[in-house]
């Protein structure tokens, strides 16, 4: 039932087909692992501070993991300040870009009217 309404969305051969969904699968996946990531990242920031460490080895049953904090420092251009202070300049040097993003949409069920 889902090959016959997938015939009608779109022209697209099976190995199209199946490398357009698992982009979008993968896709979404990795956001929502990001999401997840940020979150234990601030937890684990609360315990590199309180252990006053730059390794720790975490366990469980029959693993072990080790993480560095690594902390790095650099230099940066300010274009926000730079910006405001010679908006001319700036103004001068801008440069107007393409980009493409794929952002995908994975509903349960597709309709066909």
């Amino acid at each position: 039932m889902a090959k016959a309404k997938t015939k009608t969305l779109n022209k697209l051969s099976v190995k199209e087909n199946k490398l357009g969904f698992n982009y979008a699968k993968l896709k979404l996946s990795i956001k929502e692992y990001k999401k997840s990531l940020d979150l234990l990242q601030d937890e684990l920031k609360l315990i590199f501070d309180k252990a006053n460490q730059n390794a720790l080895f975490f366990y469980n049953d029959d693993e072990i993991a080790c993480i560095q904090r690594i902390i790095r420092t650099g230099k940066y251009f300010d274009t926000v300040r730079f910006k405001q202070e010679c908006p001319n300049v700036y103004s001068k040097y801008l440069v107007e870009r393409t980009s493409t993003e794929y952002k995908p949409v994975v509903q349960d069920e597709v309709k066909n009217d």
